[in-house]
Formats: structure tokens, sequence, C-alpha cells
């Protein structure tokens, strides 16, 4: 999987997850600037877990915090 196709499956989870429209989420804002919180996070993390096929460790997971973080992990876990 590619880190664009990666991207994608976090951009749509977390907008759909935090209620947003594409715009009122870049790649490095944090998901409580938008008023995410750690319920949301946990969610999204699941989520991408399922879709992706990864698996996270909880140190991971808590330093999930945006999409690019998410983007990051994916990827790191996607190559074990």
């Amino acid at each position: 999987m590619t880190e664009g196709e990666i991207r994608a499956v976090v951009r749509e989870s977390a907008l759909r997850i935090f209620e947003l429209e594409p715009g009122e989420l870049a790649d490095d804002t944090a998901f409580e600037a938008v008023g995410g919180d750690s319920i949301q996070r946990l969610e999204l993390v699941s989520v991408l877990q399922e879709q992706l096929g990864v698996v996270f460790t909880v140190e991971e997971e808590v330093e999930i915090v945006s999409v690019r973080a998410a983007v990051e992990y994916s990827q790191r876990a996607l190559e074990k």
C-alpha cells in the first residue's frame, strides 16, 4: 500500500470520526485542535487497525495525534 493510499484511508476515517469537512483538517493539525477527544482518537486507531490490517502498540496509539502521525505509524506497522 502506498503512502498516498494510507493517507486517503486515514483522512477519510478521521473526517468521518471527528465530523469535519476536508478543509478543516490539514495533515499536521492535531485532532484535539479541531475538537477531537481521546475516545474519538481511539476509535480512529481501531478503524485503521481494521482497514489497514496494522497493529499499534499502546505507545504508538498515544502518539497518533494527527493525520501525518497516523500515516507514519501505519507505514511503519505495515513494514513489520
